[in-house]
């Protein structure tokens, strides 16, 4: 299940873990101890494919952790973990089994946390008991064969950790393989009759507390590699995972009243910017504006806040697909964006008195819209590489920039360095689609242009999404 080799990790020139060599099998109750700033933690993060070791080999369930299949039979108990505010219990574990090619139904997992009573309620209104077992139906979700624990029982009273002990000794009775760390004393009488051993993090390195001759289950390594031969592929379960993300990420936002009222406020003032005298530009301006800010500040502020509340740290030890995740925030964004545009045309092209057709209307909304993705795909990469307040001040940089670049005639600025911004071409796009003398008859050239960006901030997405330090 887990296959460590050699394993080193520094931070700052001081080694945290060094030659780490531990191999846990099927079936087995691993109790890992230590003091606090022993290691513990940066072990986890790299059997978790979190973090990248140094030195060494790592191996989760066969393969290497940072390929999301890894994870397909694993679950995880995090520490401080806030899960999204605005979902309801049901709804949060049914996100969380669509991830998983063999998961249990919403109403085992309710069942097995005795959660059934509470799953109408909100997610973040629990008491920190329930809080607790939510987070443990989150790690049962997908039907695990190894279970990671950190600090599981921090936080209960005696009644939640009778009942998670009850919980944990029925996975093992079905054979599920755990490794848990603990501080609690008491945790570790509880696993005396189920351990089948102790290690300990000391100075970076292990040391085996009470070693003993594991034999391994053949039988049950060959039922997994039937089960992971029948399970769906990765290609096969991507359209799940990016459906069920797009309707997290609809019902967070239509239970967000005051952010939703701040959209139809930024939509008016926007559209009274522009003078009625200029008509269509009016339109191309202020329809531009204002899916520019939403674009960038938006997508980025959401995953920057995911970040800091640690919900995308526990989205990385699942099999979610970093592009389903991606893909998902970018159609919700652009779909705000939709209504974002269509409000500032329809309330601009009122005030011009008729002077700009429906067909210019329609024309400048689709070249609006598409040329604008590359710059939601840069928003994204933002959220993983900044904080959230910083979002903040890169889009309020990115207005004047782009009204610097988008193609005015400015005399000190050289007309060579104009070119090569994304907003020069994404303006030549819109005067393209309202006919505009400005236009300058390239249209190949900007589409391709925006594309690349695209394809540039993409990649660059992706790399934020899985470097080693985004969670550090």
């Amino acid at each position: 299940m887990i296959e460590l080799h050699n394993i080193s990790k520094s931070f700052e020139q001081r080694e945290v873990l060094s030659d780490i060599t531990l191999t846990i099998q099927p079936s087995e109750v691993v109790i890992l101890k230590g003091d606090n700033g022993s290691g513990k933690t940066t072990l986890l993060n790299i059997i978790l494919g979190i973090l990248k070791p140094d030195r060494g080999e790592v191996k989760l369930c066969g393969r290497s952790p940072q390929d999301p299949d890894s994870k397909a039979r694993v679950g995880v108990m995090l520490q401080k973990v806030e899960v999204p505010k605005n979902l309801k219990v049901r709804e949060l574990i049914s996100l969380m089994r669509s991830y998983y090619p063999m998961p249990l139904s919403t109403e085992e997992i309710l069942e097995k946390v005795r959660l059934q009573e509470k799953s109408h309620l909100w997610s973040s209104k629990l008491s920190g008991g329930e809080r607790k077992r939510l987070d443990l139906g989150v790690a049962l979700a997908g039907n695990p064969k190894l279970l990671i624990l950190d600090e599981p029982t921090v936080g209960l009273d005696e009644k939640g950790r009778k009942e998670f002990w009850q919980t944990l000794r029925s996975c093992v009775a079905d054979g599920v393989a755990v490794l848990i760390v603990t501080h609690n004393p008491s945790d570790w009488q509880e696993l005396e009759t189920i351990a089948t051993r102790s290690i300990t993090l000391q100075e970076g390195q292990l040391t085996e507390d009470r070693p003993i001759e594991y034999v391994v289950d053949n039988n049950q390594s060959i039922l997994m590699q039937q089960q992971e031969k029948a399970s769906p592929s990765e290609s096969q379960r991507w359209a799940p995972m990016f459906m069920a993300q797009i309707r997290a990420e609809l019902l967070q936002l239509i239970r967000t009243p005051t952010y939703l009222i701040g959209i139809v406020i930024f939509c008016i003032v926007t559209s009274l910017i522009s003078s009625p005298d200029y008509g269509a530009l009016g339109l191309a301006f202020c329809g531009g504006l204002a899916v520019l800010t939403f674009a960038i500040e938006r997508v980025g502020k959401q995953i920057a806040l995911e970040r800091v509340e640690g919900w995308l740290k526990l989205l990385r030890v699942t099999p979610l697909q970093p592009t389903a995740y991606l893909a998902a925030k970018l159609a919700v964004s652009l779909f705000i964006l939709a209504v974002i545009l269509i409000m500032v045309l329809a309330l601009s092209a009122s005030r011009t008195g008729g002077k700009v057709t429906f067909g210019e209307q329609l024309a400048l909304f689709v070249s609006l819209l598409i040329g604008v993705i590359p710059f939601a795909i840069a928003g994204s990469a933002m959220g993983y590489l900044v904080k959230p307040k910083s979002l903040d001040q890169i889009a309020g940089i990115s207005i004047p920039v782009a009204l610097l670049t988008c193609g005015l005639s400015i005399p000190w600025l050289p007309k060579d360095i104009v070119v090569l911004s994304p907003f020069y071409h994404y303006g030549q796009l819109a005067l393209w689609s309202i006919g505009s003398e400005s236009y300058d008859h390239h249209l190949l050239l900007h589409l391709l242009w925006l594309l690349t960006a695209g394809g540039v901030f993409s990649t660059l997405a992706v790399w934020a999404y899985q470097r080693d330090e985004v969670l550090q």
